[in-house]
């Protein structure tokens, strides 16, 4: 009766503890102000949301424009910046590492620091991502300090200022420094590990979850003892499940109905996820859970997250990189940096012929328009727009057959026709 009642109290105090919060300390090791980034990372939830912002972002081109006097806009490669956020940020990483990079850390620990590599001329010429768990932030004298702890120099800490180093905060409450999404996001990190420990508990050994055993009289401590080591030899584990039990003395085996979905473990645990990608504004969709998708519905949601979750990201780095990474006089030249965002607004093929046929049949997209919209080469005569027969001045009447006589005669006379 002894082994009867160890069971069911074990079983017991462990589910009391994980309702209670109480088991964080014991069974995962972690308490919620102690998260940090390699712990979140652990929680699939966190780690598929900040994988999905990071990609997003890096699968965009940084480009340099130029704006003319008269509003238009090119791109420019004149700046020694063009090459380093376009092609080789420095020698160790191509451009969509950095970015990627570069995201993961301001989701993670909610700023971005670069160290601008310079040449002799001061002009910079590279830039490498500092981690920012091995920074410090001051302000002396009203210049503001970065502190940096490298492996490498061991108790050493460099000392950068503000036009040193490359930095890009997240969401901030005084506009310098950043404020971390895994420190404020800690305890629904630390119940989502909660509830992914305790299913792995509870799946760990088959014999303490899935029934009780029962004797007609009290077991002998010789006997007591042989039956909990051959339970814990040949019954339990993954590898012992549904093997059949045998017992001595007139034992039973009674099967326990508690499961997972009776404690409500797999509703918790799509709660907690819903809750990280609330925080990061990721749509569950794009997190593998498609309860709620629909075929409908997927497409939009995914053009919002472009519009509320990822625009604001890109703007954020931009301004920043336009206000540190270019010189006033290159800012006053019409020089600024901007993301191309044109893949990730792309529609499918349906969407895009009906836009493309709307733009070519208002006048506002040539053929070269659109084959450069899709990556195709231009061609001859391709830059020709039309327009409306029906979109004149009212009151105004337009011989088309004149028109079209005229212009084929200006033709044929600039051919050099006898």
């Amino acid at each position: 009766m002894g082994f009867i009642r160890n069971i069911k109290n074990s079983l017991a105090e462990y589910i009391s503890k994980f309702l209670a919060g109480d088991d964080v300390s014991e069974y995962s090791g972690i308490g919620v102000m102690s998260v940090d980034r390699e712990v979140a990372m652990k929680y699939s939830a966190v780690f598929s949301c900040v994988r999905v912002l990071s990609e997003t972002f890096a699968t965009c081109p940084a480009q340099l424009y130029r704006k003319n006097k008269d509003g238009t806009r090119e791109i420019s490669t004149d700046l020694q910046i063009y090459d380093i956020l376009h092609n080789q940020p420095n020698d160790e990483m191509a451009p969509f590492g950095f970015k990627e990079s570069q995201m993961v850390s301001l989701n993670t620990g909610g700023n971005s620091v670069c160290l601008k590599l310079v040449n002799k001329y001061n002009d910079i010429v590279g830039l490498y991502p500092l981690e920012w768990q091995k920074l410090r932030m001051e302000r002396k004298n009203g210049q503001l300090l970065y502190y940096y702890r490298d492996d490498s120099t061991q108790n050493i800490e460099k000392t950068y200022s503000r036009s040193e180093v490359f930095h890009v905060p997240g969401i901030s409450f005084d506009g310098v420094i950043g404020l971390s999404p895994i420190e404020y996001m800690a305890s629904a990190i630390t119940l989502g590990l909660s509830y992914e420990k305790f299913g792995v508990k509870f799946y760990q050994n088959g014999a303490n979850a899935s029934g009780v055993f029962s004797f007609p009289g009290a077991l002998g401590d010789v006997a007591y003892e042989r039956l909990k080591k051959d339970l814990a030899k040949n019954y339990t584990g993954l590898a012992n499940t549904g093997k059949p039990i045998l017992l001595e003395s007139g034992g039973t085996f009674n099967q326990l109905t508690i499961k997972p979905v009776d404690a409500q473990l797999l509703e918790s645990k799509k709660f907690q996820l819903e809750d990280v990608a609330r925080c990061y504004r990721v749509p569950l969709h794009l997190i593998q859970n498609l309860d709620k998708a629909t075929n409908n519905n997927i497409e939009h949601q995914s053009l919002e997250f472009i519009m509320y979750t990822m625009l604001p990201w890109f703007k954020r780095y931009e301004e920043n990189a336009n206000a540190q990474l270019l010189k006033p006089k290159e800012r006053k030249a019409g020089y600024y940096i901007e993301f191309k965002m044109d893949s990730l607004l792309r529609g499918d093929m349906a969407t895009r012929s009906a836009a493309y046929a709307a733009g070519r049949q208002w006048g506002w997209l040539s053929v070269n328009d659109i084959r450069r919209l899709e990556n195709m080469p231009p061609v001859d005569n391709g830059d020709i727009y039309l327009q409306p027969s029906n979109m004149i001045e009212a009151g105004q009447q337009l011989d088309q057959a004149g028109a079209m006589t005229a212009k084929i005669t200006e033709m044929i006379g600039k051919g050099g026709r006898a």
